[in-house]
């Protein structure tokens, strides 16, 4: 010290409180060394490290006394550092303090005592000063080691070492402008200052969380502020414990000029803050690790994702729980601040009990889930807020999940808190997770429209990724058409029916449609499918006497059927779907007629067919009336896998036979038998115009073809025998049909293939018939089809009258006919002596035709030889070759013989005539050619 303290004034007294301190030293050694242990102690133990944290309390202190914001400023100058504060500046019992080292200048019932001012906390600045300065408005003192050391040998008490800070002595000093108190630190050197200024750098941001009467700070230039407002009481928590005081706190630090400001939540009751960081977003930011802070910092390590400042009783040197402290008492105000976050963070800051760092953080840890669990802090998917301990969680259940579940499940929590990452910390604040399963389970018994249901169907969809959890809803309720509802999906139906539900198919309720209800097990069925099903032919076949049981089926059939205006009556249900005809009564609809239609009109006298009812008409219309089977035209039987003739149609097992095969589908007119023999023409016109039934008529193997061919009567003859106008292979040789549908009645009429016996009689008459002037090439054509018919089995010579004269290959009918079987002895015959069984010729088709015919064959009826050997050519000369092309033949065909002139003599009935042939193959089997 440059000057002598008696020259500075001493509002203090500190020259009564060294000669004090001396005295004790003097006349107790033993005092000495206690006051150096206990500083020692204070420095190396008790507060090591928390330099800025002890003068930063201080000021707090002194700002809080004063009642204004307060605000401290650090900075360093040579071998010095400076911390100056505003508020309340120094005392004369806070200089006794200082001087103490045990004695606080603090009441307990201080109401300014946040902290501790002047008291062994001081202490903290001799772990790296020699010489420690306290600037006030009110007066300034120092402690100096090097003077004390001066002091104690002028006393002579004869110590090498003292106390730092047990003497003090007044100093001509003030404050910087602005402050109320500065403390100037004077250090060995400029690496210590240095050091220690780094430190307190990073400590600044969290000083000013921890003490809430400072509100702003600076360390050489850089400027840290904190802004706390109090969050309105609107937007605190629904916490089960009260209401906290929620503050949305704000730290501008000049040094991050990169980034936003960094904000806070803090939630503040009972004597305890906790805070938690957000991002700007509002997003919970986890410490990786923390303390407890009482309100600066402990050694008691936690684990908990939020920060904890409590007023807990500490051990003197601030760093451990007083023994009577109580940790879980500082639970209190957690669950407020779980509330006060952004909803989808809020399970960030439930804490996992196994991470507890020791047994303090583990009881409270404890005490924070207890009051989680029993707070109301999760969001409800019908709005609101929920007590976990009571909520349950349906694992990423969606916005439009939650709308719809929302309704019925009041303890439901919201998407937000839903996420399959946040079960797990959910689960331990106590909300209960539940699977499709259970949530099938909950969902029995709720009243709700079928419309709700399909919402319910299309929001629960998109969640169910894959089959298995689709099975866990297996017990979802389902609404049906008719007003029920079924406990799960197997076993329904899907329809299109529009709101028509049918009493024999348990439906789906149109507006509870979707594909999820199919993934369930429901099957989409068509309106042919809901007319085929053999419930609805049980359900006619019980109901025949009950007359409201028939007419209720019949409306719903009849539903159906107007709604898809394509599908058809299952041909053995017109029998059981009874109408009301005109007398009132109920008939079946194949046995019923519309009113006006043309059916009537072609229909025999005593036909069956009643009148449908004038009043079915208006309510269900013609067309629906039509398809069920009521008649208007033809009907149609229909059959997509018939197995044996027993369609109810006339003649259909002769049809049936009539197959190489059974049919693989069956469309067959209906009712034929019934029309009046001398109204065919208008039942063919009939015919041919309906655009159903005209394919029919085309089908030559189809039933409806084939039943007209053979029995329908035109003009005495059957159908059967006339062809159509353009069937020219018949030219001449059946006579062709007069109607204006003749063409398209083609498959019912006669083709060239003989069918029956009948056909081939006809056809013999006919082609025996001289008046009629018939081709050649259609005479071999009908001769080849009768073959056919023979070999077939069709036709049988003893079934057949041979006639009497047999169309030749001149295209005259002659009496005295051969069949050529030998195709070279057309070079010797008249055109008009032979007939041809087909082309090309061979002795089988020959055989057959004449022994139908029951004429002779041609190399029967005459008698060849070659007039000379001619000459043997192998296989291979050219003549050889020529004759094998010529003859569309294989190179190498038999032996052959080449004449100059090629002469045979034909003998028959005793007359012999030479004739020159080109070719000729004796009885031998040489063939004969000429060079």
């Amino acid at each position: 010290m440059t000057a002598r303290p008696e020259q500075f004034a001493d509002p203090f007294g500190t020259a009564d409180l060294r000669t004090s301190t001396l005295e004790g030293w003097r006349s107790s050694p033993t005092r000495l060394r206690e006051d150096l242990a206990t500083e020692r102690d204070l420095v190396t133990v008790g507060y090591r490290d928390r330099l800025l944290t002890e003068l930063a309390a201080n000021a707090a202190d002194a700002a809080a006394a004063a009642g204004e914001p307060g605000e401290l400023a650090i900075w360093a100058d040579g071998g010095e550092i400076h911390i100056a504060n505003t508020g309340v500046p120094l005392s004369e019992d806070g200089v006794r303090s200082l001087a103490a080292l045990r004695v606080s200048a603090k009441s307990s019932d201080d109401p300014h005592a946040i902290v501790g001012r002047f008291g062994v906390g001081f202490s903290v600045t001799a772990t790296v000063a020699h010489r420690v300065e306290i600037r006030s408005r009110s007066g300034s003192i120092a402690f100096d080691r090097a003077a004390s050391r001066d002091a104690a040998a002028a006393a002579g008490i004869g110590s090498i070492d003292v106390p730092l800070l047990r003497l003090p002595w007044p100093i001509e000093a003030a404050p910087v402008a602005e402050f109320d108190t500065e403390i100037v630190l004077v250090l060995e050197d400029a690496a210590a200052v240095a050091a220690a200024m780094d430190r307190m750098r990073d400590q600044l941001p969290d000083l000013l969380l921890e003490l809430t009467a400072l509100h702003r700070t600076r360390i050489d230039g850089r400027e840290i502020g904190i802004d706390r407002q109090r969050r309105p009481a609107g937007e605190t928590s629904g916490a089960a414990d009260g209401a906290a005081v929620l503050w949305n706190i704000t730290i501008d630090d000049t040094d991050d000029t990169d980034g936003p400001p960094r904000q806070w939540l803090e939630s503040q009751r009972s004597g305890t803050r906790w805070l938690a960081e957000l991002d700007p977003e509002g997003g919970v930011l986890v410490p990786r690790s923390d303390v407890l802070r009482a309100p600066t910092p402990t050694d008691i390590e936690l684990g908990l994702p939020a920060r904890c400042i409590t007023e807990l009783p500490l051990t003197s040197d601030r760093r451990n729980l007083h023994p009577e402290a109580d940790i879980r008492t500082a639970a209190a105000g957690y669950a407020d601040l779980v509330a006060g976050v952004r909803a989808d963070q809020r399970p960030v800051l439930i804490p996992e009990p196994g991470l507890a760092r020791n047994a303090a953080d583990a009881r409270l840890t404890e005490a924070v889930l207890a009051r989680i669990a029993d707070a109301r802090w999760v969001p409800a998917a019908s709005g609101g807020l929920l007590t976990a301990g009571r909520t349950v969680i349906l694992a990423d259940l969606t916005e439009a999940a939650a709308g719809v579940l929302g309704e019925v499940m009041g303890d439901l929590a919201d998407p937000e808190v839903s996420g399959r990452e946040q079960l797990s910390r959910m689960r331990r604040a106590g909300a209960e997770e539940i699977g499709f399963a259970d949530l099938a389970e909950r969902l029995t018994g709720v009243e709700r429209d079928p419309v709700w249901w399909g919402r319910l169907y299309a929001a629960l969809d998109p969640m169910l990724q894959s089959q298995s959890l689709v099975d866990e809803l297996g017990a979802l309720p389902i609404p049906r058409a008719d007003g029920r509802m079924s406990i799960g999906a197997r076993g329904l139906y899907l329809t299109d029916l529009e709101g028509l539900s049918v009493s024999w198919i348990p439906a789906v309720a149109d507006a509870a449609h979707h594909p999820l209800v199919e993934r369930m097990g429901a099957q989409r069925i068509s309106a042919s499918e809901i007319l085929a099903d053999e419930r609805l032919r049980a359900a006619l076949e019980s109901a025949d006497d009950a007359d409201d049981v028939v007419e209720e089926l019949t409306r719903e059939v009849l539903g159906v059927m107007a709604v898809d205006t394509e599908v058809a009556l299952p041909n053995r249900l017109s029998g059981l779907l009874l109408l009301r005809d005109d007398s009132a009564e109920l008939r079946p609809a194949d046995e019923l007629l519309l009113p006006g239609g043309p059916l009537a009109g072609v229909l025999v006298a005593d036909s069956p067919f009643g009148t449908v009812a004038a009043s079915v008409v208006d309510d269900a219309g013609t067309q629906v009336l039509r398809r069920v089977g009521v008649g208007w035209g033809f009907t149609l039987v229909t059959d997509d896998l018939p197995v044996a003739p027993d369609h109810d149609l006339p003649d259909e097992d002769a049809w049936w036979d009539s197959l190489p095969e059974p049919p693989e589908s069956l469309v067959a007119v209906r009712d034929l038998d019934l029309v009046d023999d001398d109204r065919w023409r208008a039942a063919l016109t009939l015919l041919a115009e309906d655009p159903d039934i005209a394919p029919l008529l085309m089908d030559r193997s189809g039933y409806t073809a084939w039943w007209l061919r053979h029995n329908a009567i035109i003009d005495g003859r059957r159908l059967g025998a006339w062809r159509a106008p353009s069937e020219d292979a018949l030219l001449e040789v059946l006579d062709p049909l007069d109607h204006p549908h003749a063409d398209a009645l083609a498959g019912a009429l006669a083709a060239v293939a003989i069918e029956s016996v009948a056909d081939a009689v006809e056809r013999l008459e006919t082609l025996a018939d001289t008046a009629r002037e018939i081709t050649p090439g259609v005479a071999v054509g009908v001769h080849a089809a009768l073959v056919d018919a023979v070999r077939a089995g069709i036709v049988h010579p003893a079934d057949i009258e041979p006639p009497q004269r047999v169309r030749t290959s001149g295209g005259t009918a002659e009496g005295d006919v051969v069949v050529i079987d030998r195709p070279w002895y057309v070079q010797v015959m008249d055109a008009g002596e032979f007939a041809v069984a087909g082309a090309p010729v061979t002795a089988e088709d020959a055989a057959d035709l004449a022994d139908l015919l029951d004429i002779s064959l041609a190399s029967e009826a005459v008698t060849v030889s070659v007039d000379e050997p001619g000459q043997p050519v192998t296989a291979t000369s050219a003549d050889a070759v020529r004759f094998a092309i010529e003859r569309d033949l294989s190179l190498g065909h038999g032996d052959l013989r080449v004449h100059d002139e090629l002469w045979i003599t034909l003998s028959r009935r005793g007359e012999s005539i030479r004739h020159r042939v080109r070719w000729w193959i004796d009885e031998s089997g040489i063939t004969h050619v000429e060079r």
